[in-house]
């Protein structure tokens, strides 16, 4: 379900340049696509300060 979702918002988000680019030129697409991996970044961040998670990485961070 996960990498379905992720295929899905790739595919949507793709379909998205060419309308951005014609309303907020190529820089305003690059940084709607950035949009993404920065909130990937986040989420690895906060999980990364869970508790469970030194669990799961055998202790190492």
């Amino acid at each position: 379900m996960q990498t379905c979702a992720g295929f899905l918002l790739t595919l949507v988000s793709i379909h998205l340049v060419p309308h951005v680019v014609a309303l907020a030129s190529w820089p305003g697409a690059f940084g709607m696509l950035a949009i993404g991996p920065l909130l990937g970044c986040v989420a690895m961040f906060r999980l990364r300060q869970r508790p469970q998670a030194l669990r799961l990485a055998g202790g190492r961070r």
